[in-house]
């Protein structure tokens, strides 16, 4: 999946594929983690969102979403 770098101080890209609502986030630490179910609203709220950490924490990591450590 190709990723986008974001500004954010600790999330360094990431990607999202709409055919199969994934969303890849690269961490600065070199981790990366892929949520199964995401909606491209959700997608396009990351993005726009000052905040992106504390996005990804509130929103991802607590909500519906299949988790999966990637590295």
């Amino acid at each position: 999946m190709k990723r986008q770098p974001i500004r954010s101080t600790s999330l360094k890209a990431v990607g999202y594929e709409a055919d199969t609502l994934t969303l890849e986030i690269e961490y600065r630490h070199g981790g990366v983690v892929r949520y199964v179910g995401v909606s491209a609203a959700v997608h396009q709220a990351l993005l726009a969102v000052p905040g992106k950490a504390l996005f990804v924490a509130q929103v991802l990591d607590g909500g519906p979403y299949t988790r999966e450590q990637v590295r």
